[in-house]
């Protein structure tokens, strides 16, 4: 990231697990939320439980120890899951 907030530690995965589940709409773009037929208030809370748990599993694939990362088996599972 090249914004000033993400200087000396603070990355962007720390900007994500902040924000995460409370503020997840901050940190994603605005354009891929836009495309669906639903209304906004059924997309916004079908959505923000969609976007929670891939969030979760983001945030495992990409933690800094290696050790604590979820297995990419679990990954798809996961992910199978949310679909």
């Amino acid at each position: 990231p090249t914004e000033e907030q993400f200087h000396g530690d603070f990355s962007l995965r720390q900007w994500v697990a902040e924000a995460f589940p409370i503020a997840n709409l901050d940190v994603i773009d605005r354009h891929l939320l836009n495309e669906s037929d639903t209304t906004p208030t059924e997309r916004s809370a079908a959505m923000n439980e969609l976007l929670v748990m891939i969030m979760e599993i983001d945030l495992s694939c990409s933690r800094v120890s290696p050790n604590e990362r979820m297995d990419m088996k679990e990954v798809v599972v996961g992910l199978r899951r949310i679909r």
